[in-house]
């Protein structure tokens, strides 16, 4: 028999290979989870990164949508795995300056982040002897439209907003046309700088469904809310000969991009029409009472309501 290899026998040696066995196990072990966790990290922080961006667009265009001359000023992003949560401002360009009117919060990602809020908005007039209006966080009043193929029992009527308005202050003011009309047929030749057309984006459904609670509810709620009507803006002043394709078209692309189903149900609609054949339902415009009250007085305005106001300076 050849001869043994005491080593194999000796119990320090042992002990030592095996501490070594340990201790080499051990570094691999926090090697790879050290690897596997900065790997995710990153994976999080870009899945986070793509979310927060796409979300950011969805709903920028949903505000900028449905607040006339509205936009989101400020977002701060909360982390979360593989999505987060986002606290927003929403800001309101007013002519000479814009202000915060309200924040909210919207979640993004596969796997968004829990969170609790609570809130209530404000209404009045809930007994029907007054115009059921709702207001935004700041104390403004929400807007009020009147569709013009819908028969309503009472409108807003524009000799009782001029009768609100005095002093040289900026006043928001949404005007509903009598009829849908294309911008050529429009007879207001010149409009102010900052304008928010009310774009048609509505079905047939729709209408059915705004003359049905306008005959059997209450006139007093019986209108359409600031939020349901889209439209877009300009920023320099409109003439009759002035083509919008560029607003138009992106008035199309946002309502591609919002997080709204409803929007992108009339981007459906609105894909097929091109600027020319666009129908206007009314206007938002901004200015002082002596700058509003003609274009308020014109024979098209079947309705107009009252929105922000602000000192002028």
């Amino acid at each position: 028999m050849g001869e043994i290899n005491e080593d194999i026998f000796d119990e320090k040696k042992i002990k030592t290979a095996i501490k070594k066995g340990k201790r080499k196990s051990i570094l691999t072990v926090v090697f790879v989870s050290a690897i596997v966790f900065v790997s995710l990290n990153i994976v999080n922080f870009a899945a986070y990164a793509y979310f927060s961006q796409k979300a950011f667009k969805q709903w920028d265009a949903y505000v900028r949508l449905s607040t006339p001359n509205g936009y989101i000023s400020e977002t701060v992003d909360t982390n979360g795995i593989l999505g987060g949560e986002a606290q927003y401002k929403v800001s309101k360009d007013m002519k000479i300056k814009s202000l915060v009117i309200e924040q909210n919060q919207y979640k993004f990602g596969m796997i968004p982040s829990t969170s609790i809020s609570r809130g209530a908005g404000g209404s009045i007039a809930i007994t029907g002897e007054d115009w059921q209006n709702t207001y935004k966080e700041n104390g403004w009043r929400d807007l009020m439209f009147f569709h013009p193929n819908v028969t309503y029992q009472k409108y807003k009527k524009g000799e009782d907003l001029i009768n609100q308005m005095s002093g040289d202050r900026i006043y928001e003011v949404a005007l509903s046309f009598d009829k849908p009309y294309k911008q050529r047929e429009l007879p207001l030749y010149e409009l102010p700088a900052l304008t928010w057309f009310w774009v048609n984006t509505y079905n047939g459904n729709q209408l059915e469904t705004f003359q049905r609670e306008a005959k059997e509810n209450d006139w007093s709620s019986t209108f359409i809310r600031e939020h349901d009507a889209l439209g877009f803006s300009t920023n320099s002043p409109v003439f009759s000969t002035i083509q919008l394709d560029h607003e138009y078209k992106e008035f199309q692309n946002l309502l591609q991009t919002s997080v709204s189903q409803d929007h992108r149900k009339a981007y459906g609609k609105m894909k097929n029409i091109d600027s020319d054949d666009m129908e206007i339902l009314g206007i938002v415009i901004y200015g002082t009472k002596d700058e509003l009250a003609d274009i308020i007085k014109n024979p098209i305005i079947k309705a107009s309501s009252l929105g922000g106001v602000i000192d002028n300076y």
